[in-house]
C-alpha cells in the first residue's frame, strides 16, 4: 500500500538542475566591485530566510495516531508470514531511503519504525488525493503528505511536503527509485532525496526491504511469507555528491539472503522448555499441585505450555496424568489426619457430589472427569471417607490418564496445524487461552454454587 511510483515522482523534478527551489542551489554570487556588499547583505539574508524555513523540529514523541499504525501493520505482517526488523536508527529527524518493489514497503517500514520516529511517505496528491474517501484512507493507513507532480514545481513541492514532515521532528520516507521495480531488483536512484537532507541538514538513512516483493508483486497476488526491514548506517549527507553510497548500502543488505521468518520470543523460550525434560518435569509438577490445591485444570499446562512442542504433548499429558495421581494420594493422606490443604474457587456443592460418588468406593472418581468438579475436591472427600488408597490410585490414573490423554491428542493436533501461527503470535495466543479459560471457569463455580 506504499505510494509507489505515484509518491515520489517529484524526485524526477529533484534530480533535474530546471527544477531547482529556492535554496537549492544558492542565489548566485555577485560578481565585480560594485555592489558587493549589498550582494553579500542580499546572500546572507537569503541564506537566513532559507535555514528558517528548512528548519528541523524536535522529534514528536510518543504519537498514538503513529503508535496504532505501527502495531496494526506490525501484526498483519506477522499474521501473513512474519516480520523481522534487523539494526536500528538514531532518534532524530532524518530522510529515510529505501528500495521499492511492493505496495507493501510502506506498511512495511512504518511497522518497523517505532511511533516515535513517525516516518511518513509523500504522495502525488493527482492521485492519492483526488478523492476525499481516497485520500481519508490514506491517510489513516499510512500518514502520507500529499505533494504536486504535475504542472511544474515538483520539487518545490517535494520541499514543502519535506518542510511539513522534517520541521515536525518526524522522518520523510522517500523511494528515489520513484517507481516498484518489477522483478526485486533495484533500480536506478534518483537525486532528489539527497538534496533534501543537504538543505535540511538532516541525516540520510539507507534502508533495504526484502520480502515484500515475494508478498505482493507489482501486478501480483498477495502471497503469504516473511518480511524483513534491515536498517543500515546513517550519513552525513554534505559528505555525498550522489546516491551511490547509499545504494551500495542497500545493494548489500538486499544480498545478505532471503528474510527470516520471524518468531515469538514466548514460543521460543517455551520450545525450548518442552524440548527437554524440563517440559516432562513441569507436567508433573502442575498436575500433582493442582490435585493438592492449584485452581487451574492440570490440562491447561498442554494449552498453555506443551502447544508450542504439537510432537510433545502426549508424553506431557501423560506426565500430567502422574503428577495427578501423586497430589491425590497427598491430599487424601493430608484430609485422613485432618489437614485439608486448601481449595480455593470450591464450593460446598462440589464437596456433596464428590463424596456422593465416592460413596460407591474408589471407582466413584470416574465421574470427575466430566462434571466440573476438581480433581482435588475428590481426593479429599476419598481421605474424609477413609477410601483405601491403593484402589483410590488405581482409579485415579485410569481416570485422570484417559482424560489428560484425549485432551492432550487434540491439543498436540490442533497445535500442529496452528503451528505457523502460534511460533509468531504465542503471546497473543496465552492471553485468549487465559480469558477463555476465566471465563470458564467462572461459568463452573456459578453452576455449583446454585
Amino acid at each position: 500500500m506504499s505510494a509507489d511510483d505515484r509518491t515520489t515522482a517529484a524526485d524526477d523534478a529533484a534530480s533535474s538542475p530546471a527544477a531547482d527551489a529556492p535554496g537549492a542551489a544558492g542565489a548566485p554570487p555577485a560578481h565585480g566591485h560594485h555592489g558587493g556588499h549589498a550582494g553579500d547583505v542580499l546572500a546572507a539574508s537569503g541564506d537566513a530566510l532559507r535555514r528558517l524555513r528548512r528548519r528541523v523540529g524536535l522529534p514528536p514523541g510518543f504519537n498514538l495516531a503513529g503508535a496504532v499504525r505501527h502495531t496494526v501493520w506490525r501484526n498483519v505482517f506477522h499474521l501473513v508470514g512474519g516480520f523481522r526488523v534487523v539494526g536500528s536508527a538514531p532518534y532524530e529527524a532524518m530522510v529515510v531511503v529505501a528500495n521499492h518493489s511492493s505496495h507493501a514497503d510502506t506498511p512495511a517500514l512504518i511497522a518497523a519504525f517505532p511511533a516515535p520516529y513517525k516516518p511518513v511517505v509523500v504522495a502525488a496528491d493527482d492521485y492519492w488525493f483526488d478523492n476525499p474517501w481516497k485520500a481519508r484512507a490514506l491517510r489513516l493507513a499510512i500518514g502520507a503528505v500529499p505533494v504536486r507532480r504535475q504542472g511544474g514545481g515538483g520539487y518545490e513541492s517535494l520541499l514543502d511536503g519535506a518542510t511539513q514532515v522534517l520541521g515536525s521532528g518526524s522522518s520523510l520516507l522517500v523511494f528515489p527509485e520513484g517507481t516498484r521495480s518489477t522483478d526485486g531488483r533495484l533500480g536506478r536512484f534518483r537525486s532528489g532525496a539527497l538534496r533534501i537532507a543537504q538543505e535540511f541538514d538532516v541525516p540520510i538513512l539507507p534502508v533495504a526491504v526484502v520480502g515484500t516483493h515475494e508478498l505482493l508483486a507489482k501486478k501480483g497476488r498477495l502471497t503469504p511469507g516473511p518480511v524483513e526491514v534491515r536498517v543500515g548506517h546513517p550519513v552525513d549527507p554534505h559528505g555525498l555528491t550522489d546516491m551511490a553510497p547509499l545504494v551500495a548500502q542497500i545493494e548489500g543488505m538486499l544480498a545478505a539472503g532471503p528474510p527470516v521468518p520471524s518468531r515469538s520470543r514466548t514460543w521460543r523460550v517455551l520450545r525450548g522448555v518442552m524440548s527437554g525434560p524440563a517440559g516432562m518435569v513441569g507436567a508433573v509438577a502442575w498436575g500433582f499441585a493442582e490435585a493438592v490445591s492449584l485452581p487451574v485444570t492440570s490440562e491447561m499446562y498442554l494449552v498453555l505450555v506443551a502447544a508450542s512442542h504439537p510432537r510433545r504433548v502426549v508424553p506431557a499429558a501423560a506426565c500430567l496424568a502422574v503428577g495427578s495421581v501423586a497430589g491425590v494420594l497427598v491430599t487424601r493422606a493430608l484430609t485422613a489426619r485432618g489437614e485439608r490443604p486448601p481449595a480455593p474457587l470450591t464450593t460446598p456443592a462440589m464437596r456433596a457430589r464428590a463424596a456422593a460418588d465416592l460413596a460407591v468406593g474408589a471407582r466413584g472418581i470416574w465421574r470427575q472427569a466430566l462434571n466440573g468438579v476438581p480433581v482435588k475436591v475428590y481426593a479429599a472427600e476419598a481421605g474424609a471417607a477413609g477410601v483405601p488408597a491403593v484402589p483410590l490410585a488405581a482409579h485415579a490414573l485410569g481416570a485422570r490418564g484417559a482424560r489428560a490423554l484425549a485432551v492432550g491428542a487434540v491439543v498436540g493436533a490442533a497445535a500442529g496445524v496452528a503451528a505457523p501461527v502460534l511460533r509468531r503470535f504465542y503471546g497473543p495466543y496465552l492471553a485468549a487461552a487465559g480469558v477463555t479459560f476465566g471465563v470458564g471457569l467462572a461459568a463452573v463455580v456459578r453452576r455449583w454454587s446454585r
